[in-house]
């Protein structure tokens, strides 16, 4: 499961540089009808606090049955305010998991709405994000459906020009899924993950990402997801 300035830290190291500059040339730059510095207009690879939509792919391995999961996934996220160091994102999810094992399939539907709330601070920016929705499951031939709700709280970095780093912690709740009630093919109904996402920006427009995580039922549960998306 985002527009922004270039981080204050490298504004700070600009204008370190800036200082053996010419005082007519820091005139000119500042001057209210110069056009503006393109390396001011640069957001950066990071995704929080941005207008982009992304997709999906990813692979978790679990020790129970199915120990497998293929999951397919679309998020929607649009800036709605920014003033000073607060921000504010809204987004729609939507996610879908599959598995298989002996002989029976579980597959797991979820759409979410939320609110990503951060700040941008000099050394990254802190985020807090609240979504809620429904999710339907169907597993063997028993179906279900439950309120579905996630938590997630992290920091984006920029650590390169092009490369952003997430790490996070995500909570996930399905309290009305099968969670133990089959014996063959089931999905934990709560999940806490620990991760950490990498955005790598190919162009102004398009951004690649890998995220690896591992939640808390053992360490031998751990997931890889891939994404593209798409920032207007």
């Amino acid at each position: 499961m985002k527009k922004t300035t270039i981080t204050q830290t490298s504004l700070i190291s600009v204008l370190a540089l800036g200082l053996a500059i010419s005082a007519s040339a820091q005139a000119v730059q500042t001057s209210p009808g110069a056009p503006p510095d393109p390396a001011a207009l640069d957001s950066g690879p990071g995704l929080v606090g941005t207008n982009y939509a992304e997709l999906g792919f990813g692979y978790q391995r679990q020790e129970g049955s199915p120990s497998g999961l293929r999951d397919y996934g679309f998020l929607s996220n649009a800036n709605v305010y920014k003033d000073g160091q607060l921000g504010a994102d809204v987004d729609f999810a939507y996610d879908y998991l599959e598995g298989a094992a002996y002989g029976y399939s579980d597959r797991r539907a979820e759409v979410q709405f939320g609110l990503t709330g951060f700040l941008q601070e000099t050394w990254g920016k802190p985020f807090l994000t609240a979504d809620a929705g429904m999710a339907w499951e169907r597993a063997a031939d028993a179906s279900r459906k439950s309120v579905a709700y996630t938590g997630i709280g992290g920091i984006e970095f920029q650590v390169l020009r092009n490369l952003a780093l997430a790490p996070f912690i995500e909570y996930q709740a399905e309290p009305h899924l099968y969670n133990h009630g089959l014996p063959w093919a089931n999905f934990p109904d709560h999940l806490l993950d620990f991760g950490v996402k990498a955005t790598y920006r190919i162009t102004h427009s398009w951004n690649v990402s890998l995220t690896a995580d591992l939640d808390q039922h053992s360490a031998s549960d751990w997931g890889l997801r891939g994404g593209l998306s798409y920032r207007f």
